[in-house]
């Protein structure tokens, strides 16, 4: 099992946990993998609430950085500057990281 925290419930974020619900089977049958969508965070609850995941909802990532069950922390929130601060914060945390942040990727990738 794999547990993931996902940072972000716009459009993409909304899209990766439609993906997770939908596609869990898939996953185990075709992977060998569970993944279990453990913490969402979100400045705007309503679209936690409009994607069904009001019970494992925040509106602080560090509960995502500090749990220490999650093993993949999801960023999906974009820009650099917040974006960036989780991101470094949950690599310090030694957890594995996954964004589609292309800008932030691109200014501080290296680093």
């Amino acid at each position: 099992m794999i547990n993931l925290g996902l940072v972000g419930t716009g459009t993409v974020g909304g899209g990766c946990i439609e993906i997770l619900k939908n596609h869990a089977e898939d996953f185990k049958r075709h992977y060998g993998v569970e993944l279990v969508l453990k913490r969402v965070c979100s400045r705007n609850p309503e679209q936690a609430i409009a994607h069904g995941v009001e019970d494992i909802f925040t509106q602080d990532y560090k509960e995502i950085i500090n749990d220490p069950d999650i093993d993949i922390v999801i960023e999906v929130i974009g820009g650099t500057t917040v974006a960036k601060d989780i991101v470094c914060e949950a690599l310090r945390a030694e957890k594995n990281v996954v964004t589609a942040n292309k800008a932030l990727m691109a200014t501080y990738g290296e680093e």
